[in-house]
């Protein structure tokens, strides 16, 4: 009734097999451990490493891709990065970073925004550096602190509509001149 279907598989049809990772080569390019070389698949975002099992993809041009890291010995780094790509974004609804330490390198600008909530730092010590200037500019800012040391080398203004000094016990006040009103 109904005929068999037989499907022929091209010779040049796509071939998939694994390797292992050698050296790398010029570019997202990676020799293997059979001697052929195979290019990082854009989808595979996890950069190989010399000694890493992968699974390759011969397409039906000759290319060979790296499609996915299959193993790694046990500690080191992993990359991630995009072949060819300039630059990357996650868009996601909820994103969820756990590690325990962070580093954000940037040569250029580094940006923080939250457009309707908060952004907020929790730390044991935070240590701000600038090498040419620091501004902060909020419509309300309170600061709460048991210790308060303020230094600065040559100019120190502190203006407003009005403005309070108070102090509990002692209020002291000390150059070799001083001015008011």
């Amino acid at each position: 009734m109904f005929a068999a279907h037989r499907s022929k598989v091209s010779p040049l049809a796509p071939a998939w097999s694994e390797g292992v990772i050698r050296a790398p080569l010029d570019g997202n390019a990676w020799r293997l451990d059979d001697g052929r070389s195979a290019r990082q698949a854009v989808s595979c975002l996890v950069t190989p490493q010399p000694g890493d099992a992968v699974l390759l993809l011969a397409s039906a041009s000759g290319e060979c891709f790296v499609v996915h890291v299959l193993s790694r010995d046990q500690g080191g780094r992993a990359t991630l990065a995009v072949p060819g790509a300039d630059g990357m974004s996650i868009r996601q609804d909820h994103v969820d970073i756990a590690s325990q330490t962070i580093a954000v390198r940037a040569r250029g600008a580094v940006e923080v925004t939250s457009v309707e909530g908060a952004v907020s730092l929790n730390a044991r010590r935070i240590v701000l550096g600038a090498a040419e200037s620091l501004v902060q500019t909020a419509r309300t800012y309170i600061g709460q602190m048991e210790q308060y040391l303020l230094t600065a080398r040559q100019l120190l203004r502190l203006h407003g509509e009005q403005t309070m000094i108070t102090a509990r016990q002692d209020a002291k006040i000390d150059a070799e001149r001083i001015s008011l009103g």
